[in-house]
């Protein structure tokens, strides 16, 4: 065999090769509908199928790691596993975490009992309770921007739907989508949502600060591939109506 055939095989190889050769464990939470939840064992949701085929463009080998909605950020922390999401990105969470380019925004809503109609702003609940999860990037962006309100922090999407409607909150703050699908599961007709969220947040694929550059990098490659050749749209498409 020539040097030139060497040469040619192993470039091949390489090509052949996944971009990313580390198996990654990314972790998302067991119940956050639409974007992420455990079925049956297996992994679904809009922001699952995104990550999937942004990963399959960039040859990224990975294994998920389901948790409970409270221990997502401290998996990444403890080792658990190499990256996380859906996660918002926000200041606070940027001191802690490296954040991939959005994989779509979402954001913040008012949910409370029906049949009062939910407020746009949070200036409406001034000297009300709000109830939201401690893990979540709501409470902190209530209490720096509506001092007036007081915040209470749960452990759960669950938790804080629970003590809306048994009135231990005035009103609840949840993700504008998924509190939505869980207030519908648990609570049909018993809950209202805002008409516009009173804060927008994009998420992301996150890893531990300073720990997983070529990681983001691979991902953001693949990511701009599925938004580029319409696999980005054709997901959200068929999500968006459900």
């Amino acid at each position: 065999m020539t040097f030139r055939s060497v040469l040619l095989a192993a470039l091949l190889c390489q090509l052949a090769a996944p971009a990313f050769a580390q198996t990654l464990r990314i972790a998302h939470a067991e119940s956050f509908p639409p974007y992420a939840e455990a079925r049956d064992g297996q992994s679904t949701g809009m922001a699952v199928e995104l990550l999937r085929a942004a990963a399959a463009k960039a040859g990224l080998q990975f294994t998920f790691v389901v948790v409970p909605f409270e221990e997502l950020q401290r998996t990444v922390e403890d080792g658990r596993a190499d990256a996380i999401f859906p996660t918002g990105i926000t200041p606070e969470r940027r001191k802690s975490l490296d954040f991939s380019a959005p994989l779509l925004s979402t954001g913040g809503s008012l949910y409370v009992r029906a049949p009062d109609q939910a407020p746009d702003e949070l200036a409406a609940l001034s000297g009300k309770t709000v109830v939201t999860p401690r893990t979540g990037p709501l409470a902190a962006y209530i209490e720096k921007n509506a001092p007036q309100v007081k915040v209470l922090r749960s452990a759960s999407y669950e938790e804080s739907l629970a003590q809306l409607v048994e009135g231990k909150a005035d009103a609840a703050a949840l993700n504008s989508h998924v509190g939505g699908r869980i207030a519908d599961k648990l609570y049909p007709g018993k809950v209202n949502v805002a008409r516009r969220m009173f804060l927008e947040v994009p998420l992301a694929l996150a890893v531990k600060k300073g720990t997983q550059a070529a990681l983001l990098e691979h991902f953001d490659k693949g990511l701009a591939a599925i938004r580029a050749d319409g696999t980005w749209e054709d997901i959200h498409r068929r999500w968006v109506g459900r």
